[in-house]
């Protein structure tokens, strides 16, 4: 049997919130309902890393977080209360780092290492000459050597070129040449006789086809050791690296002979010959479609999930690897049946994840997204759309297009080089014909790539799947509309996607090839001309500017949500309910509080107005521009704490989040050359506006309390959605409570958790008092959040001892009348006799002020829940005192008697 988390508990692990504090926790997040801590990966990293994406070596657990007791000791720890532990593995690329240490072995040794095809290079890039890129200088080479910051030093790791705090080994190939030098160098006969021992022993080993990692680093040391205790060898090593570090055309010279290329970083935007994560040079990428790349990269993940200390695994960036379909048949090869396996995946739009995949479902963006787009009011979009463009004078309003031309920018001025792989595998395949010019293809296959509807198709064998073929045609259906003198290199690049009886096997091999190839790049540029440039440039509004989501939905009615969750329950029933990852763009509470603006655009254009006025004091001829002003409002409205407290932490935190959008945007200021002028006219303006200025938040303050006080009520509803809907659902660290955090690194400072400790210990003990009084005192002041806690504790305990109603249980969409019909969704789940309701309310702006709650029959009148045929007439409410009776319906004025969510329990079968 499956195993199936309750609820899964997100923790970013690093060296600032190790494994020893995670066992800490445990007594916590079992009170708090939670089944499963969801980790993100702890292996072993390059040096300091805060999130864990950058492995460095998979077999072991990052010192910096912990040791693999202490692993032992928490899953024994887990077990007792009943838990388990889902791990987030990164099999698409690891760190480019020397701590990466098989990449250093490919650096060393060239075509002799066993590891030469573990990454994914091209070794046959005509601009490399053979050898891999390392593009990390931050000049040209020549000037680099000019200024003697390149050394070579010698180590119990043996010779390494040394960039600063960069080590890179010394190839192979050079050994011949320094080594003899040195030998020159020593004028002691015994020691004279014990280095020629040495020269012996590396000669006789590189001489070999491969060269065995665990002898060479025995070597290595022994060479090493051997100079520690004799002054001859080491002074004359001294002496020859002295005069080889100072000599800029011989250290050129040692330098040609690497099988490695130093080169500035910035060369990669124009070419590369290393596939790497997105735009990402110090992440390079495994080829992880080969069995032996698979076993040995996945060694110590099977070795803890066969022991019982994994019992589910998140795979990240699913759409980076070469054949996903085969890895994750592999993978739960690997696993075993019983194991819980989803993996992170965008789905664009109408896109849904492949049924045939033998996984529980994905972490959760989807969900992020409807339940968003369920909360925006859909009158507002017009009216919105409208008032963007007024208020920010050319406003790109056309989102397709801008999304096309942002992918176009991100292929001409950052993924060049990646473009132009693509295209020499057509060339080197013979897949394209000689009447077009390489410009003319290009053109072609940038338009192409630009126009994939979603990250990416799926399939390892023709013919492709009809899922497949519907979106390459919706492809190349866009990239004829927005490249019509491109339409006969189109059509052209068309059959590349069809099997052709006519064709050899050969030829067959080379398209799938070439498809299978081009896919791991759709997805890169989808997010990198998406959602970290686009996401940056078109601001309507924000809160849909998010991963898994899309402006371009701005809603999805009622019907169209509880088909999304039949579907879910039908396919993938235990997919993970997300509302907040570390890759979220904002906090779930700050976007649910700007969903509110599509309830009130009047009043927002009105409040922009002022607050553009009042701005105009501090917009300088640098800027910001009106469409950067735009977005600066709208991210004040979803940051600041519910009680509107301003101090310098939140400023600074607002200010570093400005500096990184604006980059992110590449339209005033970008990351490759920042333009300080611009961000510091930014952070200026944003430190006015928040400490100086009483006019500014003498009108903020007001409409911000009303977008304030709806926010909370509807991340309450948000999270009542996320815990009783179908699917697992997932806190992310610290969200329990509101969630006003911004991009990363903001979503990832650490957590209070003696504070919600605390607080989860103080409501259960008032809850054994008197219930009724503490719900009250909780709704009385949201600011501190502990209403929110609440809900999460009560509904995650009960999914525990209701698991099956939970886990299988039916979901029946539920209808309403009276006069308020439109202002709530509600739905049933029913299992084996087990009944429960979930109702929470919606568009509530037009129906109550910002100083009261939707309770009672002064709100919410004649309006009531039309209940099944088939259902009992009686229920609890969890979050409600006394029990409920209806034959036909249950009214809304009893169901939110005293609490904005409802939860119903039947109490007859």
């Amino acid at each position: 049997m499956v195993y199936i988390p309750s609820a899964t508990y997100r923790l970013q692990l690093s060296p600032k919130f190790k494994l020893e504090e995670v066992r800490k926790l445990i007594p916590y997040l079992h009170d708090l309902g939670i089944s499963t801590i969801y980790a993100a990966p702890f292996f072993t990293t390059k040096p300091g890393s805060e999130h864990g994406y950058d492995v460095a070596d998979p077999h072991e657990i990052n010192p910096e977080v912990g040791t693999l007791a202490e692993l032992q000791e928490i899953s024994q720890e887990l077990k007792k209360h009943g838990m388990g532990w889902l791990q987030d593995i990164v099999p698409n690329h690891m760190a480019y780092h020397p701590k990466n240490r098989w990449l250093m072995d490919v650096l060393e040794k060239g075509q002799k290492s066993e590891l030469y095809n573990f990454f994914d290079i091209d070794f046959t890039h005509p601009d490399f000459e053979g050898k891999l890129m390392v593009p990390f200088l931050g000049e040209p080479l020549e000037d680099i050597l000019k200024q003697k910051q390149i050394k070579i030093m010698f180590g119990e790791n043996g010779f390494q070129v040394a960039y600063f705090d960069n080590m890179y080994p010394l190839s192979i190939s050079a050994y011949d040449t320094l080594l003899k030098q040195i030998a020159e160098h020593i004028s002691d006969d015994k020691a004279q006789a014990s280095f020629q021992g040495h020269i012996g022993s590396i000669f006789r080993m590189i001489q070999s086809d491969k060269i065995n990692v665990a002898e060479w680093s025995q070597q290595k040391m022994a060479l090493y050791g051997d100079a520690q205790k004799n002054a001859a060898i080491q002074q004359a090593v001294d002496q020859v690296l002295e005069q080889l570090n100072n000599d800029e055309t011989a250290l050129q010279n040692i330098l040609d002979q690497q099988f490695y290329l130093l080169c500035n970083w910035q060369i990669t935007e124009e070419k590369i010959n290393f596939r790497r994560f997105f735009t990402v040079n110090d992440l390079i990428c495994l080829r992880m479609e080969n069995q032996d790349v698979f076993d040995r990269y996945h060694d110590f993940i099977k070795q803890l999930t066969d022991q019982g200390i994994f019992q589910g695994l998140r795979v990240d960036h699913v759409d980076g690897l070469f054949d996903p379909d085969g890895y994750l048949e592999k993978l739960r090869a690997m696993a075993g049946e019983d194991k819980y396996l989803v993996v992170e995946k965008i789905l664009e739009g109408e896109e849904n994840l492949p049924e045939y995949w033998d996984i529980q479902g994905n972490s959760g963006y989807d969900f992020l997204a409807w339940v968003s787009n369920l909360y925006t009011d859909a009158t507002g979009e017009r009216k919105l759309t409208q008032l963007y463009r007024r208020l920010v004078p050319g406003a790109r309003t056309d989102y397709e297009k801008l999304v096309f031309e942002k992918k176009i920018y991100m292929l001409e001025h950052h993924m060049q080089g990646e473009l132009q792989n693509l295209l020499r595998i057509l060339k080197n395949s013979d897949l394209l014909t000689d009447a077009y010019t390489d410009e003319e293809w290009s053109t072609a296959l940038a338009t192409l790539l630009s126009s994939f509807p979603v990250y990416r198709i799926y399939g390892n064998k023709f013919p492709l799947s009809e899922e497949a073929i519907e979106i390459i045609d919706k492809a190349f259906d866009e990239a004829a509309k927005r490249t019509p003198e491109a339409k006969a290199q189109l059509n052209h690049l068309r059959t590349l996607f069809d099997h052709d009886a006519q064709d050899s096997e050969e030829r067959e091999q080379a398209k799938l090839y070439f498809v299978m190839r081009s896919q791991q790049f759709t997805g890169p540029l989808a997010a990198k001309g998406v959602e970290d440039t686009t996401f940056y440039n078109y601001n309507r509004l924000i809160s849909l500017n998010e991963v898994g989501n899309s402006p371009d939905v701005f809603h999805i009615k009622r019907r169209d949500f509880h088909e999304l969750m039949q579907y879910k329950l039908e396919t993938y029933p235990h997919s993970i309910n997300a509302t907040a990852t570390h890759d979220t763009k904002r906090g779930e509470g700050s976007r649910m509080r700007l969903e509110v603006l599509s309830e009130l655009p009047e009043e927002w254009e009105k409040a922009v107005q002022q607050w553009q006025e009042i701005a105009q004091k501090y917009v300088t001829e640098v800027g910001p521009t009106p469409n950067d002003l735009y977005f600066i409002f709208q991210t004040l409205v979803g940051v600041m704490p519910i009680d509107g407290t301003v101090d310098d932490t939140l400023v600074e935190r607002v200010q570093e989040y400005l500096t990184k959008a604006f980059r992110e945007a590449k339209v005033n200021s970008n990351w490759t050359e920042p333009n300080e002028a611009y961000e510091s006219a930014v952070s200026n303006l944003v430190q006015k506006l928040l400490q100086e200025d009483k006019a500014f938040l003498e009108t903020f303050m007001p409409f911000f309390k009303r977008t304030a006080h709806f926010g909370w009520i509807y991340s309450l509803c948000q999270t009542m959605l996320k815990v009783a809907c179908p699917g697992v659902p997932d806190i992310y660290q610290g969200c329990e409570l509101w969630d006003f955090s911004l991009v990363d690194p903001d979503n990832r400072r650490p957590v209070d958790y003696e504070l919600r400790q605390q607080y989860l210990q103080e409501m259960k003990a008032q809850e054994e008092k008197d219930e009724k009084a503490l719900q009250q005192q909780l709704l009385q002041d949201p600011s501190d959040a502990r209403v929110k806690q609440y809900l999460i504790y009560k509904v995650l305990n009960l999914r525990l001892q209701l698991k099956a109603l939970f886990d299988h249980g039916d979901y029946i969409p539920l209808t309403f009348t009276g006069k308020y019909k439109e202002n709530v969704i509600a739905f049933a789940r029913h299992h084996e006799g087990q009944w429960l309701i979930v109702a929470v309310p919606r568009l509530l702006a037009g129906i109550v002020s910002e100083n009261e709650l939707p309770l009672g029959e002064q709100v919410w009148e004649d309006t009531g829940i039309k209940l099944p045929e088939s259902a009992p007439k009686n229920w609890k409410n969890l979050f409600g005192q006394g029990d409920l009776t209806g034959q036909d319906s249950l009214a809304l004025a009893l169901i939110f008697d005293t609490y904005p969510v409802a939860l119903l329990i039947a109490t007859e079968a």
